[in-house]
């Protein structure tokens, strides 16, 4: 899975026909040794390329860039549970392979030269360039890769124990050269996986507590250095002038911009007003009443700020009302149906979103992994087994979330999940749902942004006609972060981002063994023999014909267990900026990356000379 960006943001490449692929080395043994990994036959790119084909190599240095974030931050360490890490912080350092925004499920080498691959994919070596090092000139070296490792799966969250699941042990064979040996041959997303390893320097973290927030600047070999903070306030990223790997292929044409400003605000109303008043350069927007009705200020109106939508052509994954299934109230699925059945999308999205989203209705979604119809073939294969295990209608029904008539008077889908709470055992009496006990259901949405609650509100009244006693309670982030990590919560607003080639990261969303990591993204509480049974096998598919039903598989699964309301999703990023950025032409299937944006000087002098001159 590739490497999780700083802000993803999109455009759809091309790759250069000069130069044909070529195909990875063998030795005797029968590894392959490459400049790069792909999960498909082979690397678009030949091995002498001289720069990503979607970036400007000639793009100036130079520049600002200030960004928004809302919350709070008190750390620099993202690896921990413990602490909010500042926005921005894996900028610090470099990884052992760089992803590629073009290709699905493929990365170059960065900190390392070459990865090797054994025949039977038992080891995965990588192969440290030499002029790699950190930004005290001290270099990047095997034991740095390996001390890395084991530390985050020891005393980082829960999520590297589980995503690093299958690497038996790791050994330094030479200065350069790490060799990871595996307990499973089955995985071949693996070197993928390894290859989005942050090395971090051993010699700088002895006598540092890892798990404890961090409150220095940390030391990094990445292309950006912590230059100024203030916890709370705000971080300041300064490019490094010496950044070892700038004339490599693989960043040539990236990080153009000098510094990078991070201010935090309070909340979302006073971070778009900032956006408004030119203290903030780059805006994503999350929010369709936003996008619709808040950007027809003066700025917008003369040119000064571009607003801008974006396609991108990644799957979009999951994101809805998780419900913690480690609570009472939300253990048997017919309460978790129900939910379903009162959300109603159809009037939200008309009323609330001026019609921009799409219901999501697959934990694939924007996928050809999504499930669809009934189940057959591969996938039905792979099914039959635990039939005893799993709802009939599974096998005789395509699964479909309820539609209502946008009117708002939902009154179909209330009443059909008023049949199954009654099945679960709840009857309304004094118009309040109530066990056998008399007790009344009842249940908190947790929410970290205000802004959620126009999404929640509507969902509680539904509730209520239903007799059931929603409160909504909205926290800031570092609180929500304790709660979620805790598991202390009923019910929240989840997202599961998921990639072309899902691997590992499954094991963190949905395992039994997850549900019991404190930190862990199993938000839901899932242990499903059925689930892990299906994980394991998207993890050890050893081609996309053995992926596909895989998914399809557990996605169906997931899907007609009800542990979350979906929501919806878009096809587009929306973003809106200052006119002061210049950047590539070539659209890629991920998007953009601000990544490859530079300042471009006659356009930024001419805006903020406007700027100011509106002030």
């Amino acid at each position: 899975m590739p490497r999780t960006a700083v802000i993803l943001v999109c455009l759809l490449a091309l790759v250069p026909a000069a130069a044909a692929p070529q195909t990875p080395q063998h030795d005797a043994g029968g590894a392959s040794r490459s400049y790069g990994f792909t999960m498909h036959d082979k690397l678009q790119l030949p091995a002498d390329y001289p720069n990503l084909p979607y970036v400007n190599p000639s793009a100036p240095k130079g520049g600002t860039l200030t960004l928004g974030a809302v919350g709070n931050f008190d750390s620099f360490n993202p690896f921990i549970i413990r602490g909010t890490a500042a926005s921005g912080a894996s900028r610090i350092w470099d990884t052992l392979l760089y992803p590629s925004a073009d290709e699905a499920a493929t990365a170059y080498g960065d900190l390392a030269a070459d990865v090797e691959v054994a025949a039977d994919r038992s080891w995965v070596a990588f192969d440290l360039r030499p002029e790699a090092h950190f930004n005290d000139a001290t270099p990047v070296t095997a034991e740095d890769v390996a001390w890395t490792f084991n530390t985050l799966r020891s005393e980082g969250r829960p999520f590297f124990k589980l995503y690093y699941g299958d690497v038996k042990d790791v050994t330094v064979e030479g200065e350069r050269r790490v060799v990871f040996h595996m307990s499973s041959t089955e995985n071949r997303e693996m070197p993928l996986i390894l290859g989005e390893l942050q090395v971090l320097p051993e010699h700088w973290w002895k006598g540092r507590d890892f798990t404890a927030p961090l409150t220095e600047p940390p030391l990094g070999s990445g292309p950006y250095r912590i230059t100024q903070f203030e916890f709370g306030r705000g971080v300041t990223y300064s490019r490094v002038p010496d950044y070892w790997a700038a004339n490599l292929p693989i960043a040539r044409g990236l990080f153009n911009i000098d510094t990078i400003r991070v201010e935090y605000y309070r909340d979302a109303t006073v971070a778009m007003e900032a956006f408004k008043a030119g203290q903030i350069d780059f805006r994503q927007e999350n929010v369709a009443k936003n996008w619709a009705t808040a950007y027809d200020f003066p700025a917008v109106q003369r040119g000064l700020v571009i607003k801008r939508e974006v396609p991108e052509h990644l799957p979009a994954g999951m994101q809805g009302f998780a419900m913690n299934t480690r609570r009472d109230v939300f253990k048997d699925p017919r309460v978790r149906e129900a939910m379903d059945d009162a959300f109603d999308f159809q009037w939200m999205n008309h009323n609330l979103f001026f019609d921009a989203y799409s219901r999501t209705k697959s934990y694939f979604a924007n996928s050809d992994l999504a499930s669809y119809g009934l189940p057959t073939g591969a996938e039905l294969a792979l099914l039959q087994p635990f039939r005893s295990q799993l709802p009939p209608d599974l096998f005789t029904k395509p699964f479909e979330l309820p539609v209502t008539d946008g009117t708002g008077n939902n009154r179909p889908e209330l009443m059909h999940a008023l049949d199954l709470l009654r099945q679960a055992g709840w009857t309304v009496r004094d118009r309040k749902l109530v066990d056998a006990e008399g007790n009344q259901m009842a249940f908190t949405i947790l929410l970290e942004d205000p802004i959620f609650e126009r999404v929640a509100l509507p969902y509680k009244a539904s509730l209520e006609r239903l007799g059931i006693s929603v409160n909504v309670r909205t926290v800031d982030p570092s609180e929500y972060q304790h709660l979620t990590d805790n598991f202390d919560f009923d019910m929240t607003i989840a997202a599961f981002p998921e990639s072309d080639w899902p691997g590992d990261e499954q094991r963190d969303y949905w395992s039994c063994a997850a549900s019991k990591e404190i930190g862990s993204s199993n938000m839901m509480g899932i242990c499903n023999p059925v689930v892990d049974a299906l994980v394991n096998r998207i993890v050890d598919a050893t081609d996309y014909a053995h992926l596909q039903p895989a998914a399809r598989a557990l996605d169906r699964v997931l899907l007609w267990n009800w542990y979350v309301v979906p929501q919806y999703h878009s096809d587009v990023f929306r973003i809106a900026y200052w006119d002061r950025f210049g950047m590539p032409d070539k659209p890629i299937r991920s998007g953009f990356t601000l990544d490859d944006w530079w300042v471009d000087a006659p356009h930024a002098a001419a805006t903020d000379a406007a700027k100011q001159s509106s002030n």
